[in-house]
């Protein structure tokens, strides 16, 4: 009688981790389909790239095809020029090994990013380089260079 508590309770814990490691797997594969085509650079999708040896580490598949991925990040890499190809292979394998069969690659690959995002992310570009050149030209926030300090200035760093 004491031992089906143990069984019971053996058995819920391996399904918890089961279930753990299932969402674990789907929210990484849901982080990187919501970011695969952003045009920044997120440290949210950077993570989840770099947990996917751990999070996958069960699938061989999925981990070659973050391998081949990864291999054409580099830009020396002749893959370089297609690494979307590869990162919708990552993508397509991680659905199938999720039991998303029915998603085809044309769908992973189309992705929507309003005007406004790209026209706001410009803006916010567009502001620091000002800011930059402002205060590299500026003594103080009150007080600009005299010309020929801001030739100095200018001069060394250069330098740098």
């Amino acid at each position: 009688m004491t031992i089906i508590p143990i069984i019971i309770w053996l058995g819920g814990t391996k399904f918890q981790d089961r279930k753990a490691k299932k969402d674990a797997k789907r929210n990484l594969f849901f982080t990187l389909m919501a970011n695969r085509k952003t045009t920044t650079i997120l440290k949210e999708k950077v993570d989840a790239l770099n947990l996917i040896d751990v999070v996958f580490q069960d699938d061989k598949k999925v981990r070659q095809a973050w391998k081949d991925y990864h291999n054409s990040l580099n830009s020396l890499s002749p893959d370089f020029p297609n690494n979307n190809s590869f990162a919708l292979d990552l993508l397509s394998e991680m659905a199938l090994s999720l039991g998303y069969k029915e998603l085809k690659q044309t769908e992973i690959d189309r992705f929507y990013e309003p005007v406004q995002f790209t026209k706001e992310q410009e803006l916010k570009n567009n502001l620091a380089k000002e800011n930059l050149r402002v205060l590299l030209a500026s003594k103080s926030c009150s007080e600009s260079f005299t010309e020929e300090e801001l030739r100095t200035r200018q001069n060394e760093t250069k330098e740098d």
